[in-house]
């Protein structure tokens, strides 16, 4: 009996060891969140102004009220890419005028900040605020000839937007 009792001892024990080395699982969850997509408004024309003076170049700051401005909002505190598509030149039917954009010509600003320059010509990288909105200017200069025809000149300005993933 001893040896019967012996025998389902060690069996007991050989199935509590088998137990403690059995397989064992866990599991976690798969997420991800979608951001909100970036909108753009465009709040004002970059306008030189209804009195250019042939020979007379005109430059207008980004700060300026006549500077073109675009008004975003997207997902606060996510960086994004700024790029600009600049014209080199404004038109009037076959007459054109110059136009150009130095480094410092193109701004940011979140709410409650300063305006932070950038180079139009150049792809830049700037970050919404807490609020997830930020307004972008552009400043530049036209150069008429002097002999620069009357007129109404005009071009397009593009700003493409993208989120960067930081």
């Amino acid at each position: 009996m001893k040896k019967v009792f012996k025998y389902i001892f060690f069996l007991f024990l050989t199935l509590i060891s088998i137990d403690s080395y059995a397989q064992v699982t866990a599991s976690i969850s798969a997420t991800a969140t979608v951001l909100t997509g970036i909108s753009i408004v465009s709040k004002s024309d970059l306008n030189f102004g209804s009195d250019i003076v042939p020979g007379i170049l005109r430059t207008i700051d980004k700060s300026n009220a006549n500077s073109g401005r675009f008004s975003l909002t997207g997902s606060p505190n996510k960086q994004i890419s700024i790029r600009f598509i600049t014209p080199t030149q404004l038109s009037n039917g076959g007459n054109t005028m110059p136009i150009t954009f130095g480094s410092t010509d193109a701004g940011y600003q979140i709410p409650g900040g300063n305006i932070v320059s950038f180079n139009p010509s150049l792809v830049s990288n700037a970050s919404f605020g807490s609020q997830g909105t930020m307004t972008v200017f552009l400043g530049g200069k036209v150069t008429p000839s002097s002999n620069q025809a009357s007129g109404f000149y005009t071009a397009s300005i593009t700003l493409n937007l993208e989120y960067t993933g930081n």
